[in-house]
C-alpha cells in the first residue's frame, strides 16, 4: 500500500523502479550469499566475514569521498 501511495504522489518515479529492478538480483543474490556461509560457518567465523566485509565497505566510501 505504501508503494502505490509513494508511486501515485509522484514521490517514486519510473527511474527508482528502474533502479529497484537493477539492484533485485543482486540483493537476493547477497542474501543466497550470506545464508549460504551462514550454514557452513560457525558463529565466531560468520562475525569475522561480516566484520571483514564492514571494513572493506566502510573503507570504500572513505577512499571515495577523498
Amino acid at each position: 500500500m505504501t508503494g502505490i501511495w509513494l508511486g501515485g504522489t509522484g514521490l517514486v518515479d519510473f527511474e527508482t523502479l528502474r533502479l529497484f529492478v537493477i539492484g533485485l538480483p543482486l540483493l537476493l543474490a547477497g542474501t543466497w550469499v550470506g545464508l549460504w556461509l551462514y550454514a557452513r560457518l560457525d558463529e565466531a567465523g560468520f562475525r569475522k566475514v561480516v566484520l571483514g566485509l564492514l571494513l572493506i565497505s566502510g573503507l570504500g566510501l572513505v577512499l571515495r569521498g577523498s
